[in-house]
């Protein structure tokens, strides 16, 4: 989201640079910094327009390169409701070359969405997509969220033999959470499929289903008699593969003997898919002199 008003920074200690206040109004304040750093023989400069007021419009744009760091350069305009923002990061041909990214928020008190996509044509053709939307209403939160990847995964030589040379994957993923006080709890759930390249002697793209993934997990931290105690868990089933599990626990207490020390008790209980299962507990006294 755009930024409240704000005063020109001081500049970082470690780079020498310029910071200049082009112009201030009565809406608008315009201002650009310039900074180099000699160690790395790097650059950095960028401009903003920037509203008194949260609801306007606010504009920037920031840029980067240097010997020993991707050239990078931004984008964004937006206001307290929304953010729209192009974001563009250089690298060798032999990482995939240019990334460009494009994000969207909007934000309409206690709903939240946001889109983000991002593509590097050089790495064959990848592309990620993620969006979704959050809610709140007193206590209770709930999101959605969805994310897409795809790449060209065919070499050249063998593109005449496929009628689709893309392999994907698409994760939903659906979930909330409850606070009541000092009581925590959410609850998720994530879908996935996956599709492969489809040949000419095949009539239709291979698919499969990824395991159903389901995460439970709550807490609780509030005072107990003399001390402040915080226990949480979660539980997590993987569909067809299994289930892991773990819980933690923390007990504090100050100054119970009356010497200005306190007392922390801690312990844990990990049960991880396809492993062994580990428990520890730690008692601790500290003072200070």
């Amino acid at each position: 989201m755009a930024q409240q008003s704000k005063k020109p920074s001081l500049a970082d200690p470690n780079v020498s640079a310029a910071e200049y206040m082009m112009f201030l109004g009565r809406e608008y304040t315009a201002q650009a910094r310039v900074a180099g750093n000699p160690g790395s023989s790097s650059m950095d400069v960028g401009a903003a327009l920037v509203p008194m007021n949260s609801s306007n419009l606010e504009v920037s744009a920031r840029g980067s390169a240097g010997l020993n760091s991707p050239n990078k350069f931004a984008v964004s305009v937006g206001n307290d409701m929304f953010n729209l923002s192009r974001r563009l990061q250089d690298a060798k041909v032999s990482q995939g070359g240019m990334t460009i990214t494009d994000t969207g928020e909007v934000d309409f008190g206690p709903v939240k969405g946001y889109y983000q996509q991002s593509s590097q044509p050089g790495n064959q053709d990848l592309q990620n997509k993620s969006y979704g939307v959050n809610a709140g209403f007193g206590p209770v939160k709930l999101f959605a969220d969805r994310k897409t990847s795809s790449q060209d995964v065919i070499p050249e030589e063998y593109v005449k033999y496929y009628d689709n040379t893309l392999s994907d994957s698409t994760t939903d993923t659906l979930g909330g959470s409850l606070n009541l006080g000092p009581v925590n709890l959410n609850l998720s759930r994530e879908f996935g499929t996956r599709r492969g390249p489809k040949s000419k002697f095949e009539d239709t793209r291979p698919m499969a289903q990824s395991p159903n993934v389901t995460r439970f997990g709550g807490g609780y931290e509030g005072k107990v008699g003399p001390g402040i105690l915080g226990v949480g868990g979660s539980l997590t089933d993987v569909r067809g593969v299994g289930t892991e599990s773990s819980l933690g626990g923390s007990y504090n207490v100050n100054d119970p003997f009356g010497f200005g020390g306190e007392l922390s008790a801690r312990g844990s209980y990990n049960n991880p898919i396809g492993g062994e299962s580990a428990a520890q507990a730690l008692i601790n006294y500290r003072m200070k002199f």
